[in-house]
């Protein structure tokens, strides 16, 4: 028997899921009760074996599903209640997820009225003009704003999901309760007789076992009516009475299962759409906050910490630019510098002797194209103690190489303003040390002008290459002499830069 082709198919996802479901639940043409009795064709034979050993046997395995007394569907109870207790309950779950879905859709009203508040916010927001204007941590606010813009637009095309979702939720729980309504009345074709048809057959069967054993016993008791062959024919059929009361109810089962099954897999549908919308929803709200957390990690974030400094730095004129070098003085340039009269010629340790105690005072001498200056250290920190005046002063005799000591003289000229007619006696560590400062002094007193100024030319030196030659010229060398040279070098040794000039305390 085949299931009545009424069923409607159903796939998830058909687009005509509402119209399909006023065909749902038809009741399916029963199965006629009042059927021709013929022989089946399908009678067993009695050379299979004993009767009376397969009467035993179905008797003692009622499970047998080749049983005579085997129903392989329920015969009591109300089925029809039962499926329509279970789309009862699928009507509280659409009503639950309506519900749930309202919320929703207030969700989202209050969200898209929130996201015009933030992108009004942030739209209001400017970065300051010497901010960088792209590659800053002002590209948080445009990934923001089009975050904010993105998420608005979602959240109102969310609000239609009361359209999408709700009635469509809504439509199919009403049609439910048409439908349980048609399931309940289905429950006649639930009414049958297999039970007292199952008794019926095992009265026949008895009745068949009875002749049989008396037969075994004496075969001329069982004639006529009692003919064992008859009451195997009366066996049958019951048999067939049986089975098509049977099948009557079976194919009521199968069509209430069939109809169930397809309307159930409408309501599985509809609410698979609803989630699936909702899917849709937070898939696109995901990916625009993944894009604006990838564009906030890879941009703003991720930028060294001082870019936004560096181009303050670097492009206003009131701050100083980090990367300028801080100067020495040794790299000043200024007019003047390398003028030939402000050359340094010599620089070096003598010893001058006092005019008083005949001892010697050692010094730092410095011999300029001018003057002859005496300071009290290498380093030049402190104004001069002396300086002579080279064109008021005379240059006299200085000692023969092989002496006792190695010294030379240097006379104020009469003419002069000051220390006129006084002598100036100089040691030096060396005689050729001494030598050199006598014919340095020789050359710029005696020579012409323009003789004076092409020797300063090739003799003078900077400031700091002075102070690179010093110790030339003021190492210790004792000597057999009356008074040999004694200068300590510490006594004249040039002080620290940081200590000897006084600085500015360091900005806090």
């Amino acid at each position: 028997m085949r299931r009545s082709n009424s069923v409607h198919s159903y796939s998830a996802g058909d687009d005509q899921l509402l119209s399909v479901r006023a065909n749902t639940l038809k009741k399916k043409p029963s199965m006629r009760r009042n059927g021709s009795l013929r022989r089946s064709s399908s009678r067993r034979s009695n050379r299979a074996g004993s009767v009376r050993s397969l009467t035993l046997q179905s008797a003692s395995d009622p499970g047998d599903a080749s049983s005579a007394f085997y129903c392989p569907v329920p015969t009591s109870g109300i089925p029809t209640d039962v499926l329509a207790s279970r789309f009862q309950t699928w009507r509280k779950v659409l009503k639950d997820l309506i519900s749930y879905f309202r919320e929703v859709q207030s969700h989202y009203d209050r969200r898209s009225k929130s996201f015009v508040k933030l992108a009004n916010v942030v739209n209001n927001i400017s970065s300051p003009p010497n901010f960088l204007k792209s590659s800053g941590i002002g590209d948080a606010l445009q990934s923001l704003r089009s975050y904010n813009a993105t998420a608005i637009q979602e959240a109102n095309k969310a609000r239609e999901i009361k359209e999408d979702v709700i009635l469509a939720l809504t439509g199919l729980r009403g049609d439910l309760q048409q439908k349980i309504k048609e399931i309940k009345h289905l429950s006649g074709d639930f009414k049958n007789s297999v039970d007292r048809e199952l008794d019926g057959t095992r009265k026949a069967v008895r009745a068949l076992a009875d002749v049989l054993e008396k037969t075994e016993v004496d075969s001329a008791s069982t004639t006529g009516k009692q003919d064992p062959y008859l009451l195997r024919l009366a066996v049958d059929r019951q048999v067939e009475r049986q089975i098509d009361e049977e099948n009557y109810l079976h194919q009521a089962y199968l069509n209430l299962e069939g109809s169930g099954r397809e309307l159930e897999s409408i309501v599985v549908g509809e609410i698979q759409k609803a989630y699936n919308a909702y899917a849709g929803i937070l898939k696109r709200e995901a990916n625009n906050a993944y894009n604006v957390v990838d564009e906030l990690r890879d941009g703003p974030i991720a930028m060294p910490k001082d870019q936004e400094w560096i181009h303050f730095v670097t492009h206003d004129d009131q701050i100083v630019d980090p990367t300028i070098p801080m100067r020495s003085s040794d790299q000043i340039h200024y007019p003047g510098q390398d003028h030939v009269a402000a050359q340094e010629i010599r620089a070096g340790l003598l010893e001058r002797k006092s005019k008083y105690l005949k001892s010697y005072t050692a010094g730092w001498y410095v011999l300029s194209t001018t003057h002859l200056h005496e300071f009290k250290s290498a380093d030049k920190a402190q104004a001069p103690v002396m300086s002579l005046y080279l064109p008021e002063q005379k240059l006299g005799s200085h000692s023969t190489e092989g002496g006792s000591s190695n010294k030379f003289i240097l006379k104020g000229r009469q003419t002069g303003t000051m220390h006129r007619g006084h002598t100036w006696v100089f040691r030096a560590e060396s005689h050729d040390t001494m030598m050199a400062w006598y014919e340095d002094i020789k050359a710029l007193t005696e020579k012409t002008p323009e003789e004076r100024s092409q020797f300063v030319r090739s003799h003078s030196r900077s400031l700091s290459q002075s102070s690179r030659r010093s110790a030339s010229s003021d190492g210790i060398v004792d000597e057999d002499d009356e008074e040999p040279f004694s200068a300590n070098q510490i006594d004249i040794a040039p002080e620290s830069r940081s200590e000897s000039i006084p600085r500015r305390p360091e900005p806090v």
